[in-house]
């Protein structure tokens, strides 16, 4: 019975059985189909995510790619103004019409440029006239037509006394008229004006001064701020002592003088400096703030425990440079060669002007004793040589010197800007027409012309400004030559080019006027030289107007300018000089100078590292879907704070040298001639005895007397009294309250104890020369005067009478020094500003006062951003990884979720120390996934601000170079990445060595490149920093004809065969990292 029960159990489980699971099967397929269907619409919207949220290049359907034109190519016109080349409204317009996704994300243009300018504001200067007034960002941002774009960096001064200011731009004419009349009269009111502003500059492809090589590998000296603008020269041939290591350098080397008395050394300057910099027979290239290089070699070394030298240099580092010169051309025999007497010292109008700046960097490359052919070789190229062309006095060592279209060389004369030569005001210092009462330097000549005269361009090239500009200005055009000069044309009453055109060599392009600060109709002519004034008429023209040979020619392929911003500001020295003294031998004086100079600012590298990218927030857009939680996001940027100070020190060296000495002046006359006329009465007596004068007797002789000495003593005191105030400035960042931390850092002045040093130094006696330091006929002393009276006197006793007089004689003069003793009183009173350790608040914590990111992120009304980006964390990363501009800010990200969550998204901790502005560079040490030496090479090259098109160009060339081996050699003497051979392979060598690599060493290849880049082919770097997808097979060709240089010739439809293969490589690769 039970058996039979159990079996009908197991009979109704089987039935129940099949009957759920006949019922399940169509319930599962369904819930199996809804899971495809699920996964299928998760892929889709992946896809979706990742194609709308990464770059696609030439797409305007794509934001990411809109957003990299709109801030691609921003210009800063001389109002500070930056502003870009397509508004925000245009940008969201060109999205629409190109069928963009945009309006899912984002509802109106104005939250479009508020997300857009988020990433701008903290890469520009506040150039509002008021700094410190609050901006009005809600305007700003509503007004979608504007192209303008709001920094709000702040540039400060901590001043001598203490005060901390808020510095206030002005355009860079008025700024240099600050400088022009502080240098010219002294004005107090001009040097507070200076310093209490600012200006903006374009900066300048790098050239070189000297016609030597460039020094690739070697050790190398930063300068603190502010030093070496001026500069002063020594005659070599006061280099007299045959044992010296000096004399040995010149004998040697061979003292040879250029055409303006510079000694030269294998095209090299020939310099005196501290030994900071090395020893006699260094090669030194100094660096100037512009990247401009001073090639110089090491003849002299100037001694330190001279007043006011420091390690840097003289005047307490100002003077970094003292140039050796041609003593009989540039010191004046007539006042005893007093240095400075006849030639104005080199950084000056009229003597290399573009020297006039700071010099930020030496290196040394080694002795000439060691190798004394450096630099009188051309440079080689990969498989050909290319001597490189000078241009004025300075070599452009990144340009092959040739061009197409209508380029000229400098042997051609240029056109004159008018048609008349009536110069009303040349270059120079002068009364300013509008205020005779205020002396100006004016940096031009001004030609006086009809209104609506033709102005004519000087030479070809590129016109970079055609506008109305300052009051001062008026319309104006300005035409970049590409070869460091850029000519300028003021006051026009009409424009007849635009910006971007290319203009030849005569071409008109605007009529002559009185706009601007003008009295009467002219063209004000002006020409600068990497950014520097110079005399139109040190050149030559077509109507044989200019005092030059030549012309400056023009390259018009190219531009001067970098895309790359600096402010400057200005600092100042102030040299009293007086002596006095009771020796009328002694030309007493009193002189006071002024020297008032700028320093470039290189603003961007303190604070990069604090831009909110737009990718950032539309990526974030992306993934959690809420506009109003990105806008907060921006809104963190909007109320950040950006100051860079500027912290004045003040040198004050006084030297009192007081000279006391007793002069024995000796004369010794001799060779005195005397003629004696005597006479006697003969008489006859009468028988009374009385006299009668029968007939009178007499005659002649000469006495010759000598030699007759006599020394006068005189004591005498001399007094040089030099005050040499010295303003050298520290640029640091002193606070950026901005989206992801608070960083500041404290400056303290202090007045440093005056430090007094008196010392006697007693001389040793000169004695008198053995020959006369001179000789005359003059009886200066009476001592012939005393001889011819004892001579008549004489004759006077023999004879009734006689009369000696003094027909010659001869007086020699010496001079000998006794007693003599210097004093020397120095003083010198320093105030500086110290720095405290920086601080850093991570703006991270619930806590916190002010708004962050976590606050945001967890405020309730973002719950669905929130549980958006929780559930798809991963495609966040991804979009974020996939962008340069983000790749390095996936940690930080994962970290600030983790803040906001205490969830585990695989950062539990962050490094906030790379937010210090010293650490930037480590926020970029990856962009791509690229692996082995490709990735090493392509990241390197975006590290440093190289577009994606440009590193794709030079990974085509590296392949076909060297297929990535590091190690390759070939047959033909090629080595490495890039196949240097012959002295380029040297000094790849050279500079592996001194930073202890070996050659082989991938990182230490690409730094040998950039090297390379930065010195010798600026304009090859130029093309790589600004290459687009556009462009690309022409930047290819471009690095394999002018940095490879394993071809000839410069017609790129020509020769582009050559770079055909490189080409295709370069595609791929572009292709493969977009």
């Amino acid at each position: 019975m039970g058996d039979q029960s159990n079996k009908q159990l197991e009979r109704v489980k089987k039935i129940v059985k099949k009957a759920i699971i006949t019922a399940l099967k169509p319930i599962i397929i369904i819930g199996l189909i809804i899971c495809l269907i699920a996964a299928f619409i998760c892929s889709i919207m992946y896809a979706i995510t990742l194609d709308t949220g990464t770059l696609k290049d030439g797409s305007w359907n794509n934001v990411p790619y809109a957003s990299s034109q709109y801030g691609s190519n921003i210009t800063i016109n001389e109002d500070g103004i930056a502003s870009t080349e397509i508004s925000a409204q245009e940008v969201w317009d060109k999205l629409i019409e190109n069928k963009s996704n945009i309006t899912e994300y984002i509802k109106k243009p104005e939250t479009l440029k508020k997300l857009l300018n988020a990433e701008m504001i903290t890469n520009f200067l506040d150039t509002r006239q008021n700094p410190d007034a609050p901006i009005d960002w809600d305007s700003i941002n509503s007004d979608t037509e504007s192209k303008n774009i709001q920094g709000i960096i702040k540039l400060k001064r901590a001043m001598v006394d203490g005060q901390v200011k808020t510095l206030v731009y002005v355009d860079p004419d008025t700024f240099q008229s600050y400088i022009d009349e502080y240098n010219a009269t002294g004005s107090e009111t001009a040097k507070q004006l200076a310093l209490t502003h600012f200006t903006i500059e374009k900066g300048y492809a790098a050239s070189n001064f000297g016609t030597g090589e460039t020094i690739t590998a070697g050790t190398s000296v930063e300068l603190p701020s502010g030093l070496g603008s001026v500069h002063s020269y020594m005659g070599w041939q006061t280099i007299t002592s045959t044992t010296s290591t000096q004399y040995k350098l010149r004998e040697q080397a061979g003292m040879n003088f250029d055409d303006e008395g510079f000694a030269r050394i294998n095209g090299r300057y020939v310099i005196a400096c501290t030994s900071t910099y090395g020893n006699v027979g260094d090669y030194v290239d100094f660096y100037q703030e512009d990247g401009s290089v001073i090639q110089c070699i090491i003849g002299d070394i100037k001694n330190q425990s001279d007043a006011g030298c420091n390690e840097w240099g003289h005047l307490n580092g100002t003077c970094v440079v003292e140039f050796i010169v041609n003593k009989d051309t540039w010191y004046s025999t007539d006042k005893g060669g007093t240095a400075g007497s006849m030639h104005i010292n080199p950084g000056n109008q009229g003597c290399h002007p573009e020297w006039n700046q700071n010099i930020v960097k030496v290196v040394n490359g080694g002795s000439y004793f060691d190798n004394p052919n450096f630099g009188n070789e051309s440079i080689s190229g990969n498989g050909t040589t290319i001597t490189l062309p000078s241009t004025g006095n300075a070599t452009s060592s990144g340009s092959s010197g040739i061009s197409g279209g209508s380029a000229t060389i400098n042997g051609e004369t240029m056109k004159w800007p008018v048609d008349s030569t009536n110069i009303t005001s040349y270059f120079g210092v002068r009364n300013d027409p509008t205020n005779t009462s205020v002396t100006e330097n004016h940096g031009a000549i001004d030609i006086s012309v009809p209104t609506g005269a033709n102005v004519y361009a000087t030479e070809a090239g590129t016109v970079i400004t055609a506008r109305y500009g300052s009051p001062t200005a008026g319309n104006y055009v300005e035409i970049d030559h590409g070869n460091g000069y850029i000519s300028r044309y003021l006051h026009n009453s009409e424009l007849k080019v635009n910006v971007g055109d290319k203009v030849t060599k005569g071409q008109v392009i605007a009529l002559a006027g009185s706009t601007g600060k003008s009295t009467g109709p002219h063209c004000h002519f002006e020409i600068r030289y990497n950014g520097v004034r110079v005399d139109p008429l040190n050149f030559k023209y077509d109507n044989g107007m200019g005092n030059g040979m030549t012309g400056f020619g023009s390259n018009p392929d190219e531009v001067s300018t970098t895309n790359k911003y600096y402010a400057k500001v200005a600092t100042w020295t102030e040299i009293f000089d007086k002596l006095e003294s009771n020796d009328p031998e002694v030309e007493t004086y009193k002189k006071i100078t002024y020297n008032m100079t700028t320093t470039r600012i290189n603003y961007e590298e303190f604070v990069s590292g604090y831009t909110m990218p737009f990718e950032y927030l539309w990526s974030f857009l992306m993934v959690g879907q809420e506009e109003a939680f990105v806008s907060e996001l921006a809104d963190l940027v909007y109320g950040s704070e950006i100051e860079i100070t500027v912290h004045d020190s003040l040198s004050i060296n006084t030297t009192v040298n007081t000279d006391t000495y007793t002069k024995l002046k000796k004369v010794i006359t001799k060779d005195v001639n005397v003629n004696v006329r005597y006479e006697d009465d003969v008489y006859t007596y009468d028988t009374e005895g009385i006299p009668h004068l029968l007939y009178v007797k007499g005659g002649n002789e000469n006495r010759t007397g000598g030699p007759f000495e006599d020394v006068e003593s005189h004591d005498y005191k001399t007094v040089h009294t030099v005050i040499t105030k010295t303003n050298t400035i520290e640029i640091k960042l002193t606070k950026a309250n901005v989206w992801i931390v608070e960083y500041t850092q404290q400056f303290t002045r202090q007045k440093l104890p005056t430090q007094i040093k008196i010392q006697d130094l007693p001389q040793k006696d000169v004695p008198y020369s053995v020959t006369p330091e001179s000789v005359d006929g003059n009886d200066s002393r009476g001592l012939a005067e005393k001889y011819r009276e004892s001579v008549e006197s004489a004759f006077s006793a023999l004879h009734d009478r006689a009369s000696a007089t003094i027909t010659s004689l001869t007086s020699e003069y010496y001079t000998s020094v006794i007693n003599r003793n210097i004093n020397v009183n120095s003083k010198t009173e320093k105030t500086i500003y110290v720095a405290s350790p920086a601080k850093i608040r991570e703006k991270v914590e619930l806590t916190d006062s002010d708004n962050n990111f976590v606050k945001i992120y967890t405020n309730a009304n973002h719950a669905k951003n929130a549980s958006n980006i929780h559930s798809a964390a991963d495609w966040l990363y991804l979009l974020l990884s996939q962008n340069s501009s983000t790749a390095n800010m996936v940690d930080i990200t994962k970290y600030l979720l983790y803040k906001a969550t205490n969830f585990d998204y695989g950062v539990l901790s962050y490094d906030f120390s790379v937010y210090k502005p010293e650490n930037f560079k480590k926020l970029y040490d990856k962009f791509s996934n690229l692996e082995g030496v490709p990735g090493k090479i392509y990241n390197f090259l975006l590290s440093k601000g190289v577009s994606t098109a440009g590193a794709s160009a030079i990974l085509g060339n590296i392949q076909e170079e060297s297929n990535f081996e590091a190690k390759a050699t070939n047959t033909n003497g090629g080595n490495g990445l890039c196949q240097w051979k012959n002295d380029r392979f040297k000094n790849l060598q050279a500079w592996a060595k001194s930073n202890d690599k070996v050659w082989t060493d991938v990182t230490t290849q690409l730094e040998f490149m950039w090297s390379e880049l930065e010195s010798k082919y600026p304009s090859v770097k130029n093309k790589i920093m600004g290459a687009t997808e556009e462009n690309l097979e022409y930047v290819t060709w471009y690095w394999g004809r002018f940095y490879e240089g394993f071809f000839v010739g410069t017609s790129f439809e020509k020769t582009k065969n050559n770079t055909a293969q490189r080409y295709q490589y370069a595609l791929q690769w572009f292709e493969q990292v977009k």
